[in-house]
């Protein structure tokens, strides 16, 4: 089959090259003129600081993070991050952003994948024919048009700013940002600052910041839980979540309690799925979302169409390269799909046990519990060997790993699991 694949980011290029494998025929357009998606660092930052309204910069990377997971655990499965695949044996066990973008440009040009891409190409509309998809790009000088038998979006969702609606926000004095337009943290030197969020960029921006602001929040929902003897260290308040913001530049938290004025508050809450280029009623987007999709991946009434990397805090580039050999095979003939019915039946099931959980909408697509599971279940279905055991035995460790260190795990050694 000739399919369209949609970015040249980690989720694109291992779609290309399982496509080729499976004999397909990949064309892979990318908007921008080099591969590595989001982890093509750029110092810019976007005229709105919160990136609601300006024209967007993919890039959302701080000029100091690292991975936080061990490049052993971040490498496609038969390409390793090191001397062996992709990189170097002397980059670090939680390596930065540049030597993740020289991973992925090194596993482009050693798997034959730049052939496949044409840059400086963007996708304004996939539309579903007869026949396949009809598919408009626009190269920044002409548009085109042309026919693929199938479509596989790889572009991402750590993009586009995910702000939520506080009571407040449109009088709130203090400078309001994402932290996808965060690069360092200079900008912040001797500031009142609160950061809202608790995942993974809120943990790290407040490890950087408390190291130049007058006075560090970092408010969620997750720290309500936290001893009061562990909510205050390292120069950072730990409090519950924002409530509203105050026209005097004061924060109300979930707690009833409140936060003096501030000079700046930066969201650490997440970004949007968004896929422009389709048609709203052919792929819906609620709150984070995405449906009607068979096992996160397929679309249900439309088959040839997949999208690769939905899933979130997983091992991601195993995943991306475990979803986009069940597409190819799928897309080869090598196992049949259940019914349209059975799918959908499967989705209800699944969306019904999450409302049952109190799993929050946004968080449906959220594999952290069951991502192993997930992935086997791909390969059984598609006839592929599952994940050596060492994924789950390196996940593990660094869980633990991560318990006993806290913020600074990434510079303690922790074991070497063979994979």
């Amino acid at each position: 089959m000739r399919v369209a694949v949609i970015g040249a980011g980690a989720a694109g290029l291992v779609t290309a090259r399982e496509l080729a494998r499976a004999g397909h025929q990949p064309v892979v357009f990318e908007k921008s003129h080099s591969v590595g998606g989001v982890w093509v660092y750029s110092p810019s930052t976007e005229a709105d600081p919160l990136g609601l309204h300006s024209p967007r910069i993919h890039s959302s990377l701080y000029a100091s993070l690292r991975t936080n997971l061990p490049r052993d655990l971040m490498a496609f499965i038969d390409y390793p991050f090191d001397a062996r695949g992709g990189g170097r044996d002397d980059w670090p066990r939680f390596p930065g952003h540049a030597c993740v973008l020289a991973y992925l440009q090194n596993f482009a040009r050693d798997h034959g994948v730049l052939d496949m891409i044409r840059f400086g190409t963007e996708v304004r509309a996939a539309v579903a024919a007869a026949n396949g998809w009809n598919v408009r790009t626009h190269d920044g000088m002409n548009e085109q048009q042309a026919q693929f038998d199938a479509v596989a979006v790889c572009n991402g969702h750590y993009a586009d700013p995910r702000v939520p609606e506080l009571p407040g926000l449109q009088h709130f004095p203090a400078r309001l940002m994402h932290s996808h337009n965060y690069r360092e943290p200079q900008p912040f030197t001797g500031e009142r600052v609160a950061l809202f969020g608790a995942s993974a960029s809120a943990l790290d921006l407040s490890n950087e910041l408390a190291t130049t602001a007058r006075e560090l929040y970092c408010c969620g929902d997750a720290f309500a839980q936290l001893p009061a003897s562990a909510r205050d260290a390292g120069g950072i308040r730990r409090l519950p979540g924002i409530r509203a913001l105050n026209a005097d530049g004061s924060l109300d938290l979930n707690d009833d309690t409140r936060i003096e004025p501030v000079d700046t508050l930066i969201f650490c809450t997440g970004y949007h799925y968004r896929f422009p280029f389709l048609s709203p009623t052919l792929i819906g987007v609620e709150d984070n979302w995405v449906q009607p999709l068979y096992q996160d991946l397929l679309h249900i009434a439309h088959p040839t169409l997949a999208f690769i990397g939905i899933p979130f805090r997983v091992v991601p580039f195993p995943l991306f390269e475990v979803q986009a050999r069940w597409f190819a095979r799928h897309l080869a003939g090598q196992f049949a799909l259940p019914a349209i019915e059975t799918m959908q039946a499967e989705l209800t099931a699944r969306t019904a046990a999450l409302r049952a959980a109190g799993v929050k909408q946004r968080h449906f697509h959220q594999r952290t519990l069951d991502c192993f599971e997930y992935l086997d279940a791909l390969c059984d279905q598609s006839g592929s060997p599952r994940l050596p055991d060492g994924f789950r035995q390196l996940t593990a460790a660094l869980l633990a790993h991560v318990a006993t260190h806290a913020g600074a795990y990434r510079d303690r050694p922790m074991p070497e699991i063979p994979l």
